[in-house]
């Protein structure tokens, strides 16, 4: 039996490293008090970059807690890659938070854990949107989008 590529390898640990994030903050995230989870990912095409977000903790009203974001290098083409998210209200307002980059190269995955606190006591968050790109120095060279909705609806 021919032994797998090492591409195919990875394309298995990064899916078993989902998983475990995901099942990780199914045990300990979300209990009698807390609100639903939420999961979502994008990859620009072709794929040079991927990411994914697991939101553990969604209230109706308030501030967004326990949220995983992973992002990977999917290609040998000395470009980087970064994600981002931005909270958009229930006003139709988003609020974009910074790039964060993955500068380490191809075949490797960077994470990271955030929250959201929208501000003023009348504003709920009704989607979060997962942004991935691939950057040449700043010049975005590609791009995907995927809103995550709020459970329950805002």
């Amino acid at each position: 039996m021919k032994p797998k590529s090492r591409g195919m390898m990875n394309k298995f640990a990064k899916v078993g490293l989902l998983a475990s994030g995901a099942l990780m903050f199914s045990v300990l995230g979300v209990g009698p008090a807390s609100a639903a989870s939420v999961y979502g990912t994008c990859g620009t095409s072709p794929l040079t970059s991927s990411g994914s977000a697991n939101v553990a903790n969604w209230p109706y009203t308030g501030q967004v807690t326990g949220i995983l974001l992973h992002l990977y290098d999917e290609k040998p083409d000395g470009h980087h890659v970064r994600i981002r998210l931005a909270e958009q209200w229930t006003t139709g307002k988003r609020i974009y938070y910074q790039w964060r980059k993955n500068m380490d190269g191809y075949g490797t995955v960077k994470s990271w854990t955030t929250y959201m606190n929208p501000t003023g006591a009348s504003n709920r968050i009704s989607n979060i949107v997962l942004q991935v790109a691939t950057y040449e120095g700043e010049t975005q060279l590609q791009y995907c989008e995927k809103r995550l909705e709020a459970p329950g609806g805002a």
